[in-house]
C-alpha cells in the first residue's frame, strides 16, 4: 500500500475543497479507532476534549494543550455513522468556519480514509492540503506501530507540493489534482 498520497484541490459551491483517500495496512475498525478514539487521536493529531456524539462539540488541540489556544480547532460534530464516517464543523482562530468529512472504508489489503474539507479559500486549501499531507503521514506512522514523525519537518516537507504553480494551480477555479 502507498501512503504517498497527494490530495486532490477542487473548486467546490463558494470556495476550494481539499480530498484526501489514503490506504492503510490494518483493518476498518482499526482504522476508525485510531481517527475516533481521544486517546489515539492524541497520539498522532493532538488531544481532543468535549462531547464527542452528533451534535456535541469538539476542541482539537494541535499546538499546546492548553484551552483556546492559538493552535486548536474547535466545531461541532454534525453527524457519526460509526465505524463508517463522521463529518464535523471546522474552525481555527481568525479563520471562518468550514467543513470536514472523514469515511472509512474496507479495502483488499486493508482499509481506505478518505478525508475531505470543504469551504476553504485557494490559498487556504494549498495550506490545509499541506497540514492534512502531514497530519495523514503522522497517522501512518501510529496505525503502523512505529514513531510518529514530527508534524512540523512532514508539513515543511509536504507543503511545496501544494504551491500555487507547483500543482497546476492557477488560482482561477479549476480542479487542481496533484498524484504520486
Amino acid at each position: 500500500m502507498t501512503n504517498d498520497v497527494r490530495a486532490t484541490l477542487s473548486p467546490f459551491r463558494d470556495g476550494t475543497a481539499v480530498l484526501f483517500e489514503r490506504r492503510y495496512a490494518t483493518t476498518t475498525d482499526d482504522l476508525w479507532d485510531a481517527v475516533t478514539t481521544p486517546e489515539r487521536l492524541a497520539r498522532w493529531l493532538g488531544p481532543v476534549y468535549g462531547d464527542l456524539r452528533a451534535g456535541g462539540s469538539y476542541e482539537l488541540r494541535m499546538g499546546e494543550d492548553l484551552p483556546g489556544a492559538a493552535e486548536n480547532a474547535v466545531g461541532e460534530i454534525r453527524d457519526c455513522d460509526a465505524p463508517h464516517m463522521f463529518s464535523v464543523t471546522w474552525r481555527f482562530p481568525g479563520e471562518e468556519q468550514t467543513f470536514v468529512i472523514v469515511s472509512v472504508s474496507p479495502d483488499d489489503d486493508g482499509a481506505v480514509l478518505q478525508l475531505q474539507h470543504y469551504g476553504l479559500t485557494p490559498a487556504g486549501a494549498r495550506g490545509y492540503a499541506g497540514g492534512w499531507h502531514a497530519s495523514l503521514d503522522q497517522l501512518t506512522d501510529h496505525v503502523a506501530g512505529v514513531p510518529v514523525r514530527s508534524w512540523q519537518e512532514a508539513f515543511d516537507a509536504a507543503l511545496p507540493l501544494y504551491r500555487e504553480g507547483e500543482t497546476g494551480d492557477t488560482g482561477g477555479g479549476q480542479p487542481t489534482v496533484a498524484s504520486s
